[in-house]
């Protein structure tokens, strides 16, 4: 009874510890290759991370000598407690464009304050002619500056986000901001029809509470203030059936902290009502998910 009771506390300890982590955001840094032929190229390597709980999405940015030649992928990951594992999933541009990228698997350790990453990396699938695959090590680092990333700006060209200042990334699609804070799902709505209705409340005091919403990493909503007067909106949900996520961001905490707040959803003739808390370290989530 006593090793049972051990065993759950270690593993709560340990679940703690791994969502206290917070590694959204971008991480630039270089790779090696133990190709013979190319260990003297100076690689380059970028990741653009949403975290949700231990599960990581995002974006990476390889590119060798000066990024005239590059590859970005869309990435798909789990964090560990102390080290993330992620894996290219999809490369979605290249120049020059090839038939088929070469994509990479990294296993990444954290330093003692979790804004540097090192480790190593495989290749994932062979090029045409292609003997033997690659591999190498990894070194990254967090980075709060995002004017110098190559990843940014083939974003931004390829009108993914949308840059006004170098230093500060208001996003269309794809959140830096959103990224910037832990996601904490509150619940999973099955949803019967392909529109919806979104009205959204402050909860209890009506204290200045002003947030931002987000259907999945896209500003829907952008600082609103919330009152006991519906701030209301009509999303479409996707024909391809994906699951989607509306999410609570605090610009502020109002008087009286944290930012809380009612989001009443109408499906049809059904309603759902789910009441938030979000602050300046985490955002509120809410998942849809078509029934089938």
């Amino acid at each position: 009874m006593t090793k049972k009771v051990l065993f759950v506390a270690v593993f709560a300890f340990v679940s703690i510890a791994v969502t206290a982590q917070n590694i959204s955001g971008l991480w630039t840094g270089r790779f090696t290759t133990n190709s013979l032929l190319q260990q003297d190229v100076p690689y380059k390597y970028e990741l653009l991370i949403f975290q949700n709980a231990d599960s990581i999405t995002g974006y990476s940015y390889s590119t060798a000598g000066d990024e005239t030649f590059y590859a970005v992928c869309e990435i798909k990951g789990m964090l560990y407690d102390g080290y993330m594992v992620i894996k290219e999933t999809k490369t979605l541009y290249q120049n020059p464009p090839e038939p088929a990228g070469s994509r990479q698997s990294h296993i990444l350790f954290f330093g003692s304050d979790n804004t540097e990453a090192t480790g190593d990396w495989k290749q994932l699938n062979k090029r045409p002619l292609q003997l033997m695959l690659e591999e190498g090590k990894t070194f990254l680092k967090k980075q709060n500056d995002p004017s110098n990333s190559g990843l940014i700006k083939v974003l931004q060209q390829k009108k993914m986000i949308a840059v006004n200042n170098p230093n500060e990334i208001p996003v269309k699609t794809d959140s830096l901001k959103l990224a910037s804070r832990e996601k904490q799902l509150l619940q999973t709505i099955l949803i019967n029809t392909d529109t919806i209705e979104l009205e959204l409340y402050d909860d209890g005091i009506v204290d200045g509470d002003i947030v931002s919403v987000f259907f999945n990493n896209t500003v829907v909503l952008d600082k609103v203030l919330i009152s006991d007067k519906a701030q209301k909106l009509t999303v479409h949900l996707p024909a391809t059936g994906e699951p989607v996520r509306i999410s609570m961001f605090a610009e502020n905490e109002g008087s009286v902290p944290p930012n809380t707040g009612l989001l009443v959803i109408r499906d049809g003739d059904k309603k759902y009502e789910v009441r938030f808390k979000s602050d300046m370290k985490k955002s509120s989530t809410v998942e849809l998910k078509r029934s089938r």
